[in-house]
């Protein structure tokens, strides 16, 4: 023990330290979990919002959270409001084969209620990055919705290796992010 440990009594105490990381990645996890179920319950809703009187096709919002991915950006990261809502949207497709190759899987997926047309896509980059995309590939139905703004307002974020420009999205907070899915 260091002197100053001595004349003090303060003590190196290994397990002290990995006991109080736990603790915090813990927290962390109870904190991600919360967000998690918050978003999660707001995407349900705004879901069922968008197919009350057309589909979520119709909605630029849904349209847009949808597109975030790192196609043509050069980074590596993944959304995971993006995923989460590609997730949720999955009741409201026909899913069937798809002709592309591009991905690790690739789906077709057919609105139940508009017939329009997206490209799902599932790739990991590495051992921490994977992620979803649902490109439109022929909308047929016509735009309702309020229109998308910019920066995009995420509630959940982004995980990866790079990110995009603050320009282009940005964290916000739960209240913003629900008033935003559900046009309010």
């Amino acid at each position: 023990m260091k002197p100053l440990g001595k004349l003090f009594g303060f003590k190196k105490n290994s397990e002290q330290g990995s006991v109080l990381n736990k603790v915090a990645q813990t927290e962390f996890k109870e904190e991600q979990n919360k967000k998690y179920q918050q978003a999660k319950k707001v995407l349900i809703e705004s879901l069922e919002i968008y197919n009350e009187k057309y589909c979520q096709c119709a909605f630029p919002r849904y349209q847009q959270m949808i597109n975030v991915v790192l196609d043509g950006t050069g980074k590596s990261f993944k959304c995971y409001d993006t995923d989460l809502l590609i997730d949720l949207s999955k009741k409201y497709f026909e899913i069937e084969e798809s002709e592309l190759n591009d991905e690790n899987r690739n789906e077709k997926w057919v609105c139940k209620k508009c017939s329009s047309i997206y490209e799902y896509g599932w790739s990991d980059f590495s051992i921490y990055v994977e992620r979803q995309k649902l490109k439109l590939i022929k909308l047929n139905t016509e735009m309702h919705g309020k229109l998308e703004r910019k920066p995009i307002p995420l509630f959940i974020g982004l995980m990866g290796h790079s990110y995009p420009s603050k320009s282009e999205m940005i964290n916000t907070d739960f209240e913003d992010f629900e008033k935003y899915m559900k046009e309010k």
